[in-house]
């Protein structure tokens, strides 16, 4: 089922606006400052309203009392780039997309995608098949400009599109009001949240520090509104696994696009990739996708199986249009959208024919990307408090409707400041707050979050790698991800268990020889050799318990935690001393045949004597000195898995 078949077939009482209902005011957050970008927009102020919305449902989902901060510039900074290279960077555009003039006005086709590259020069007639093994022609700009020359901007846009590519024609505010899919966007909330069905599982908790923290994030998103959306929820601690196909590359985008996820590939289309996926959405607890609309429902995982899949999920959907209106399922990016609702429209009296203007950033792109994850997050508190699901939609026609509201709201305003002049300086990298990161790129510089929540630690832990980096499982794979996940857990040093070991056999053997001795007074049992500090019976016994102390810690702490290894522990090394003493005494004579009268024998010595409690006791009480795990042993976080090893294991990516 498409977007825009799922809110048309949801109940109306099922149906309800999300909030934030706009970003003309920051909705409990205080905005600190001021940014670059508010020449004919007010980006800026766009971007720190968009930021505050999501500070402010993470500050809702901890449930502090402190008011969240942003800061503008650093707001307007992400909107560019939160990871900075020190070396130069590709540009993100192909050469042949762009902005081209039509026999009547201008057109905008967006050739990024080798796919939708494809289809708009098979449109203008341009394509050329060569012969196998010959390297692929492409026609230069020039040429791809004097073919539309020759088109009407609308029949070109319906050619492109109808070949499934991506193109968009340069209307005014107006004609997009008027158009069909303006008014359907005009009618649409800033984000539709359908409810959806409950589960009995339990939700991940988090903590007050990463209130996101062991909550899944499956991310089906690229380029761009989905991937902030996920890089968001990194910040507070989700565990982002994005997933791509194949020969999915956009290399200029990735050290920004990927920080705070772990990145796979997977090809869906074979039917071990699509079991993949579905085992992933049935582990996940929020399912982010930009998908073209339909394209899950071609691999078989429409919204009823996602649903079967995993009963409560939390699904934020991002579209171009949105799920209502005749291009409810029309690609497009947020170039495309500045053309279409009138945004980079530039042209009045004194310039007619003027160019298409484009935002100094992909703010539709960046807005909708954090609105969309502060859909999820409320997805998430709603769904810790109820065990319901819901399906949160976004588009970016939708956000491109808000930011021209907003533009309104501030010129009809006495009291707004006036616009930036349009030349307004970016800030430079070296102005703002970062921190060196190591990448494969090299060393790049991570800017600070633009948001802060007191008690709250906002940052992305991972750090950005290339797609395809990790495993497609929800396994953790690297050092930050397990000390993230760990970090309240009780920890041993491997290298204090032998010196706790032996110290534990030497004073078992060294305690229990008063108990004994006593014990065999009460019983009327002459105790083998008085002298039981030289007996060869009472040290095999020691030395077997604290070997067995040793072997045992080593060979379970891998897959347990403190407490579960110290109650294997313990009676393990009392049945491997009740064994060591048995068999030295039989061979000694200190005791007669059977073996099994014998050790019965012994065993009962040391229960009725307090040999027992004693030889027990000592490990565990030296485990809760400072030699061991101390104090803290006692506590809830010893529960917690140390050195477990979680996940199916690594599979080839």
């Amino acid at each position: 089922m498409t977007a825009g078949a799922a809110h048309h077939g949801a109940a109306p009482a099922d149906i309800v606006p999300a909030m934030p209902t706009d970003l003309c005011e920051p909705h409990g957050a205080a905005i600190i400052g001021h940014g670059p970008y508010d020449a004919r927009f007010p980006v800026s102020a766009f971007a720190s309203a968009s930021v505050a919305t999501f500070a402010t449902a993470a500050a809702e989902l901890v449930g502090g009392e402190a008011t969240p901060l942003v800061d503008a510039r650093l707001a307007s900074a992400w909107f560019d780039r939160a990871v900075r290279l020190r070396e130069a960077q590709p540009s993100p555009w192909h050469p042949l997309s762009g902005d081209y003039r039509a026999a009547d006005r201008w057109v905008r086709l967006h050739m990024n995608v080798p796919a939708h590259r494809a289809a708009a020069l098979e449109a203008l007639g341009v394509f050329r098949v060569v012969p196998e093994g010959e390297p692929p022609h492409e026609p230069d700009r020039n040429e791809v400009a004097a073919a539309v020359e020759g088109w009407s901007a609308l029949e070109l846009e319906e050619a492109v599109v109808a070949a499934g590519g991506c193109a968009a024609v340069l209307r005014s505010a107006n004609e997009w009001a008027e158009h069909p899919q303006g008014r359907a966007v005009a009618e649409q909330p800033l984000v539709t949240v359908v409810r959806g069905g409950r589960s009995e599982r339990e939700w991940p908790a988090g903590s007050p520090e990463r209130p996101l923290a062991g909550v899944r994030v499956l991310d089906l998103t690229r380029v761009i509104a989905g991937p902030v959306a996920t890089r968001a929820l990194a910040l507070l601690g989700a565990d982002v696994l994005r997933l791509d196909p194949p020969d999915w590359e956009e290399p200029a985008l990735e050290p920004d696009m990927t920080l705070g996820k772990r990145c796979a590939r997977l090809d869906a289309h074979e039917v071990e990739g699509a079991a993949t996926l579905a085992a992933l959405i049935a582990e996940s607890h929020v399912l982010v996708h930009g998908l073209r609309p339909g394209a899950l429902d071609a691999l078989g995982l429409d919204a009823a199986t996602r649903a079967s899949l995993r009963p409560g999920l939390v699904e934020v959907q991002v579209s171009a249009y949105g799920p209502t209106g005749p291009w409810a399922e029309r690609r497009g990016f947020d170039s495309l959208v500045q053309l279409v609702t009138g945004i980079a429209d530039a042209r009045g009296d004194t310039a007619p024919d003027a160019a298409p203007v484009a935002l100094p950033v992909q703010a539709l792109d960046h807005a909708t990307g954090w609105l969309a994850a502060t859909a999820a997050v409320r997805g998430v508190a709603h769904a810790r408090a109820t065990g319901e699901g819901s399906a949160s939609y976004l588009s970016l026609a939708r956000t491109a409707h808000e930011l021209q509201r907003m533009a309104g709201e501030r010129a009809d305003s006495e009291t707004a400041p006036p616009p930036a002049p349009v030349s307004a300086r970016d800030a430079d990298d070296a102005e703002f707050p970062a921190h060196p990161v190591d990448t494969a790129w090299g060393v790049v510089d991570v800017l600070a979050a633009p948001l802060s929540i007191a008690g709250v630690h906002v940052e992305a832990l991972h750090p950005p790698r290339p797609l395809g980096s990790d495993a497609p499982d929800w396994a953790p794979l690297d050092a930050p991800a397990r000390r993230e996940r760990s970090a309240d857990a009780v920890s041993v040093p491997r290298r204090r268990i032998p010196v706790w070991a032996a110290l534990s056999g030497l004073l078992v053997w060294a305690g229990q020889g008063v108990p004994l001795t006593l014990g065999a007074a009460m019983l009327g049992t002459a105790v083998p050799n008085p002298g039981w500090w030289t007996s060869p019976v009472w040290v095999a016994g020691a030395a077997a318990q604290a070997l067995a102390l040793l072997l045992t810690w080593f060979a379970l702490s891998r897959v347990t935690n403190v407490v579960g290894v110290l109650a294997a522990t313990i009676p393990l090394g009392m049945l491997a001393h009740v064994s060591a003493a048995t068999a030295v005494a039989l061979v000694t004579g200190a005791a007669s045949p059977p073996a099994l009268d014998a050790g019965l024998n012994l065993l009962a010595l040391h229960w009725a004597s307090g040999a027992a409690l004693i030889a027990a006791s000592i490990p565990i009480l030296l485990m809760l000195t400072p030699l061991g795990a101390g104090a803290g042993a006692l506590n809830r976080r010893a529960f917690a898995p140390r050195y477990a090893r979680r996940g199916r294991g690594r599979r080839a990516a």
